[in-house]
This record gives C-alpha cells, sequence and structure tokens, in this order.
C-alpha cells in the first residue's frame, strides 16, 4: 500500500484554513474585501455568538448561480487568468482560498442575486457537502457563518475572550472603512453599533468615524505625487496622501499607525520607518505618532503575494519609496506650521497697516527705511525680574503715544506716566538730537551686551539693564528697531515662577513653558546652520587650554565608541594613560557658553540612542543645554522676542524631545473644569 496519498479536498481545504483564517477576524477580513471588491457601497458585519456567527451582507454585484456554485471551490476566482495579472492587480482577493478555506471550518450558507436577475441563488455547504438552489433575495450577496471551528477543535480551544476577538474584528473593519471612505460600513456587535461610517469619500471624516482618531486631533494634510525613478530611464508616479496628527498627540504603541497601499491596509515598515525620522525631534523617544498614510503606485512595482493573508509586500525600488515618503512627510509637516505662521504674520502686518493708516501716517513714512518698533519700559526702581502684567496693556499702541515717551527717555527725561507704556509700538519718523542719539546707540550696545544672538542668559539676573530702560537701535537719519510680532488676538496675562507664560487668546487660554520654547527655537535655528547632519557650523575653536571632564568610566566608554561622529560635530578629545578625558576643541558656538557640563549631559543622551541618529541627538542636546532655563527671570522685552521668535519657527508645538510647549485650554475647557458635569 503506498504511503503517500492524496489528501481528500476538504482536507486540504482545512490545512489551507489555518494558514488565511487565524481568527474570526480573519474572516470578516476575507469576505469584506470580497464586497468591496464587488462593487458594494454599503457593507453590514453582524457578529455574534461569541464571535462564532458572522453574517455580511452587500448591495454589490452579486453572482450568477453557477459562479455562486464555482466560488466555493478551491482555487476558484474571477480576478486572475495568466501569472503576468500578479502585476496588475486591482482587486484586494486573488488566490481563490479564502471562501472554501472558510467553509471547511463553519457551517457557511451563501445568498446572492445580480442586480438584473429575477431570483438569487442559495449555497449551502457544511462537512464538505455543498447544495444550490434558486431563492428570492435582494441583489447583493449575504455570507452567513455559523458556528466557526466546530469541526476543527484545536483552533477553537485557542480563541481568546469574545471581547478581545471582536477587538480584533473592529480593528480589522476600521483598516477596510478608511482605505475605501467612499464606502458605507456598518459593524453590529450582537445587535448593537460599534461602528459606522458614512461613505462619503471624505478620508478625515471617516478616519473619525472609524474611530482610528478620536476627532480632537489637530491633523496635518499630507498630499505629494512624485516620479520615482525604475531605471533603464523610466519612471513611475507614486502618490502619497494622509493625515498625520501635530505631535502633541502621540501613543506608545504602533497601532495608531495605518499604512494603505493601492487600497490594501499593510504592515509596511518603509512607512513606519519614515515617520519615525519625521518626527523624531517632535515627540518623545519611545513614542509614535498618529497616522494615516495612503500610498498609490503602479502594481507592476509592487508584489503582494508573499504572505497567505495579504498583510505584506514587498517594493521594486524600496530606497526611492522611502525616500519619497519621508520627504513627503517632513514636508507636510513643516508647510503645515510654515503657513500658520504666515497667516498669523499676514495678519499682524494687517493690523499694523490699518493702525498706519488710522493714525495718518502716510505709506511712504511706513514703507521706508524704518523697521517695525519695539518698545519696552519698566517702572523706575524695579529690577526687570519684577513683571506687572495687567490687563490694560496695549501692544499695539499707536506711534503718535510711543514714539514721544521714547524720545523723552533717550534724551533723560522719564515717561509721564510709566503704568501706561506700551510694549509695542509701529515705526515713527522721529529726528531726535545727538545727546538722545547717542544715549540710544549706548542702550543698543548694552542691549546687544545682553542679549547676543541666541539668549545667553548665564549672567546674574541683577547684572541686566536698570528698569526704565528703553531698548533702541540708532540709526544715522531713523529710529530703527526689531518688532516682535504676536498673534493679533494674543494677550500676554501672567508670568508664573519665571517659568510659565500666560497669554489670553480669542479662543481661551495659552500656558508656555520658557526653556522647551527657547529649546524649540535654538533647534530650528541650529539646523538650519547645518551643512553637514548634526553639524553646528563648518568651524571649530581649538581651546587654549584643554578643559578637563569628570566623567565616569561608563561615559568614558561611550565616549570612545562615539568619538568619530562627535568629531564630525566639531568636538575633539583627548584621552591620557590614566584613563582621564580632556575636551581640546568644540563647535565655535559653544565657544562662549559653559561647554563642559553641555557635553557630559551630550555623552549621558548619546548613551542611550541608535548610533545612525547620533548626529540629531548631538543637535537636540545641544539646543536643550544652551536654552535659557526654567526659573531664570526674564524682562518683557525677553518675553516678547521668546514667543515672537518661537513663533517663527516651522515646527512650535512641542520641544525637539516631544515635550509639548504650550498647553491649550478654550472657554469650554476652563468651565468644565469649574462645573464638572
Amino acid at each position: 500500500m503506498p504511503k503517500v496519498l492524496v489528501l481528500p479536498d476538504h482536507i486540504a481545504s482545512q490545512i489551507a484554513a489555518g494558514e488565511v483564517v487565524e481568527r474570526p477576524a480573519s474572516v470578516v477580513k476575507e469576505l469584506v474585501e470580497n464586497s468591496v471588491d464587488a462593487g458594494a457601497t454599503e457593507i453590514e458585519i453582524a457578529i455574534s455568538h461569541d464571535c462564532r456567527d458572522i453574517r455580511i451582507a452587500d448591495n454589490g454585484y452579486g453572482m450568477e448561480p453557477e459562479d455562486a456554485v464555482l466560488a466555493f471551490q478551491r482555487h476558484a476566482t474571477s480576478k486572475l487568468r495568466t501569472a503576468e495579472d500578479l502585476w496588475s492587480l486591482n482587486t484586494l482577493g486573488f488566490r481563490g482560498e479564502a471562501i472554501p478555506s472558510i467553509a471547511s471550518i463553519s457551517k457557511f450558507i451563501c445568498y446572492t442575486r445580480t442586480h438584473d436577475a429575477a431570483v438569487g441563488t442559495r449555497v449551502e455547504t457544511a462537512d464538505g457537502q455543498l447544495k444550490a438552489v434558486e431563492v428570492g433575495c435582494a441583489p447583493g450577496t449575504v455570507m452567513e457563518i455559523q458556528d466557526l471551528f466546530y469541526n476543527t477543535p484545536a483552533r477553537l480551544k485557542f480563541m481568546k475572550k469574545a471581547a478581545t476577538e471582536f477587538g480584533h474584528i473592529e480593528e480589522t473593519v476600521q483598516s477596510l472603512a478608511i482605505s475605501y471612505p467612499q464606502v458605507a460600513f456598518t459593524l453590529l456587535n450582537n445587535g448593537d453599533v460599534a461602528l459606522r461610517t458614512s461613505g462619503q469619500n471624505d478620508l478625515a471624516r471617516t478616519i473619525v468615524e472609524a474611530k482610528f482618531f478620536t476627532g480632537k486631533e489637530r491633523l496635518v494634510e499630507v498630499v505629494h505625487g512624485t516620479d520615482i525613478s525604475t531605471g533603464g530611464g523610466a519612471e513611475k508616479i507614486l502618490q502619497i496622501k494622509g493625515y498625520l496628527a501635530k505631535p502633541t498627540h502621540f501613543r506608545g504603541d504602533r497601532k495608531g499607525i495605518l499604512t494603505i497601499v493601492n487600497g490594501r491596509a499593510v504592515r509596511c515598515p518603509l512607512t513606519l520607518k519614515a515617520l519615525d525620522y519625521a518626527f523624531s525631534d517632535l515627540i518623545p523617544r519611545g513614542r509614535y505618532p498618529l497616522a494615516v498614510v495612503v500610498l498609490e503606485i503602479d502594481p507592476g512595482q509592487v508584489d503582494v503575494n508573499i504572505h497567505p493573508t495579504k498583510k505584506e509586500l514587498k517594493y521594486s525600488h524600496g530606497n526611492e519609496i522611502y525616500l519619497t515618503i519621508q520627504r513627503a512627510l517632513g514636508r507636510a509637516l513643516r508647510e503645515e506650521s510654515m503657513a500658520a505662521a504666515q497667516a498669523a504674520r499676514a495678519e499682524h502686518a494687517r493690523l499694523i497697516a490699518q493702525e498706519s493708516q488710522n493714525s495718518n501716517l502716510s505709506a511712504e513714512a511706513y514703507n521706508g527705511s524704518f523697521n517695525s518698533v519695539a518698545f519696552v519700559q519698566e517702572t523706575a526702581g524695579q529690577s526687570t525680574e519684577q513683571i506687572s502684567f495687567r490687563d490694560s496693556l496695549n501692544y499695539q499702541t499707536s506711534a503718535k503715544e510711543a514714539i514721544p515717551q521714547a524720545y523723552s527717555a533717550a534724551s533723560g527725561g522719564g515717561p509721564e506716566s510709566p503704568h501706561s507704556t506700551p510694549m509695542h509700538a509701529s515705526a515713527y519718523n522721529y529726528n531726535y538730537d545727538s545727546d538722545a542719539q547717542s544715549t540710544a546707540q549706548r542702550q543698543y550696545a548694552l542691549e546687544k551686551e545682553i542679549e547676543k544672538e541666541l539668549f545667553d542668559y548665564s549672567a546674574d539676573p541683577k547684572t541686566l539693564p536698570e528698569a526704565g530702560q528703553i531698548f533702541l537701535q540708532a540709526t544715522e537719519n531713523s529710529l530703527e528697531t526689531e518688532f516682535y510680532s504676536l498673534p493679533a488676538d494674543w494677550k500676554i496675562v501672567g508670568y508664573l515662577h519665571n517659568t510659565y507664560i500666560f497669554v489670553e487668546t480669542a479662543t481661551g487660554l495659552e500656558i508656555i513653558e520658557q526653556h522647551i520654547a527657547h529649546e524649540r527655537t535654538l533647534y530650528e535655528r541650529l539646523l538650519a546652520k547645518q551643512t553637514t547632519a548634526g553639524r553646528i557650523s563648518d568651524n571649530s575653536q581649538k581651546l587654549i587650554v584643554s578643559a578637563p571632564l569628570s566623567l565616569s568610566p561608563e561615559q568614558i566608554e561611550t565616549l570612545r565608541l562615539s568619538q568619530n561622529a562627535l568629531a564630525t560635530l566639531g568636538f575633539v578629545f583627548e584621552f591620557d594613560a590614566a584613563g582621564n578625558v580632556s575636551v581640546t576643541e568644540i563647535p565655535l558656538e559653544l565657544a562662549s557658553v559653559n561647554y563642559a557640563p553641555v557635553i557630559q549631559k551630550l555623552i549621558d543622551d548619546l548613551a542611550t540612542v541608535d548610533a545612525t541618529n547620533l548626529e540629531l541627538e548631538a543637535t537636540k542636546s545641544i539646543a536643550c543645554q544652551s536654552a535659557i532655563k526654567n526659573g531664570m527671570p526674564l524682562g518683557q522685552r525677553d518675553i516678547l522676542k521668546l514667543l515672537s521668535d518661537w513663533l517663527k519657527t516651522e515646527r512650535n508645538d512641542t520641544c525637539p524631545h516631544g515635550r509639548p510647549v504650550r498647553l491649550k485650554f478654550s472657554m469650554d475647557d476652563l468651565f468644565q473644569m469649574f462645573h464638572p458635569a
């Protein structure tokens, strides 16, 4: 008797079902994909009996009687004719395994009818036996699966609790609904609606309806189309669209990321890697963004036939596709922030122009050789850290009020009413005498000494300018000072413990932490200056006397491993025979700060990062260590400059390490805090 036997079809189907049908969610996925391929615009999925009974109804094309019977045969499909069709797939299903595999491990009933047929077909199968009869039914197809795994007790034993299995079903329907926003999905759990989408072909709306996002996230839209090189001079179009949640929203896992390629929700390592890169300096390490990324690419550049469940794929030109995705995501994040900043600046410019017109200033005087002006004047006898914010502060006070006060103080006099001195004033042409000009020049020199380019607040606050001084930049024939612009509806109403800046807005309250805001500002400036990734500048400063570093053995080992990478950033270290370490060369930008603790913190940060991200992490660390610290007192002018510079950065919601720069409270949020339901 031969030892090798051909298995009966129903046993072979059960074996195949072990690959195709992992759990009830697999059944839902395969059958709903068939409904989508059948052109359905409405699909209802009903789950009951601890997820062992599944009913899927659609209004698709339906099947002719002979097709309905053939659909239960292994490897029977309407979606392929030749092997070459695998490289031009426009359908979700194609193997012809799903229906016979599911039928082999359940009691399966199918009702189907085409839209032009008078009657439909009922096909019933159980234990390998199939029966087909004519029946009256609605156009479309209804698949009823009962007692799933009834004849495979081993698989039934490994089913999880009903709530767990339904959670997987819900995730499956979520991804399908988002992949096809033009289709209305309804998911029922024991008769109760668990999920419903409208089918309005609105991706952003569908993402919320499918409960993938809560609807409270601030979203950034991704729209990108480009050619990718496929070799031999051929070019193929790659279209990318989708939505990213702003960096203030993130998760501890990747379940908030969905990648859809040619209508198929898949695990895509390229998208995950591109998202990690795009958000690497926007969210905390070990956290992941919320994103829906939809790719449309020539099917000939993708192989979807590498996994039984079709959840994975391969790209013909993975590197080019990855770079395109990475750039598209990064550009979307930057352009959204830039657009918001530009809109704020445009609104501010409109208000300034309107104020100038109301003040009867001519266009020539306003647009001449004068920049906008910023004035800060504090009450005599107060030090700069003692700030009194009042509701009546007017940041757009007219020039007619501000300039005479400025001139009076610059020429040795004081303002008549210190408490009413404005923070901001528009440009105004005022010819002041040489004594006033000399005073203004001295004040400007003092300002630059104190402020420098990147806010050097390492000095004792007591050495800051005396209260009552006004900062002016004098030119030969005009008064010229930088204008620190804030959104038109912003009003600074408080400064808490030299750390938190309270701002009243049109919609409520914002609280900004000064250290994090400055850290983001410095980080963006450092990145903008880099010609080599991670390199602050092309210039280094050799130290006259090398500076010893007090490092632990672990830190010394980290430094040895990172020494070459740090050298590209402008750092040079010496190791002596006793194991001591000194720094002999540093980036030029660190030459004026206390760089020893900066280097030590940098080494600590590098101990926990991947070598490929070392340069970026080094830039983060330098920005963090160079930023003003919480508790350092700032004057009114410094606060205005800090906020103005921070708002101009392209990505200002979080610091490079992912901490939120500001917290927003709408009027409704505040009301709910005091009047909980």
